[in-house]
């Protein structure tokens, strides 16, 4: 059982540390919640969801084609959960966030932990768990930007499933980046123009003028 674990977290640390080879053909995707927007990159052969049917409290999800959601034997699930306190710490909100899975998966535990640089430059914590004698593998990613937290979620029902998937979820969390709010122009308030009213011309000059007779020569 020691080998067969110790095993399992050398591939999945090979997997995540592998170079920019695996990152073929993608689709670029534009996430939005309702404190940031960022976009991910994704395969070709996975399908994507960010807009209709999705879990509570998920803001999209990622399957490869070949299947469809409640039979896929691996899944992405992206997350976005905003701040409550003032001086959020990220070690502090893994460690809650493990807290809050082991009370539904009580068997669940920990594997490794790594970290990967994003295409922004971030440092996103990468933690991986397994659930004996279930099958089940998760490797979680967090980045940490100021108004919240970004959650991204492999979860496999499959040792063979969780590798074959481990590149994507890498590629995906590496191709992270925050889209900048755009800056409102200030609108300048137009200066109305001073229109000076139009003299009326007198009509007392006009009517004297008619009055006065003209002079018949003889």
């Amino acid at each position: 059982m020691k080998q067969k674990l110790f095993t399992f977290f050398m591939v999945t640390l090979l997997s995540l540390g592998q170079g920019a080879a695996n990152l073929y053909c993608q689709h670029t995707v534009t996430i939005k919640s309702s404190v940031l927007s960022f976009m991910l990159s994704y395969p070709y052969d996975w399908h994507c969801e960010n807009e209709h049917g999705l879990p509570k409290n998920i803001q999209a999800l990622l399957i490869p084609q070949a299947f469809v959601m409640d039979v896929s034997p691996a899944t992405i699930y992206v997350r976005v959960v905003p701040h409550i306190s003032h001086n959020p710490s990220l070690q502090q909100f893994i460690k809650n966030d493990f807290q809050h899975v082991k009370k539904q998966r009580p068997h669940i535990q920990y594997g490794t932990d790594f970290v990967l640089t994003t295409q922004d430059h971030k440092k996103a914590q990468v933690r991986t768990y397994f659930e004996e004698p279930q099958g089940l593998y998760d490797a979680i990613g967090y980045i940490a930007e100021k108004e919240a937290f970004v959650i991204i979620i492999l979860q496999a029902t499959s040792q063979k499933a969780y590798l074959r998937a481990l590149p994507t979820f890498r590629n995906l969390v590496i191709s992270y980046q925050l889209e900048s709010p755009q800056e409102k122009i200030p609108q300048v308030p137009l200066k109305k123009k001073n229109i000076k009213p139009k003299k009326k011309k007198s009509k007392k000059r006009k009517a004297s003028r008619k009055s006065q007779p003209q002079s018949i020569k003889c």
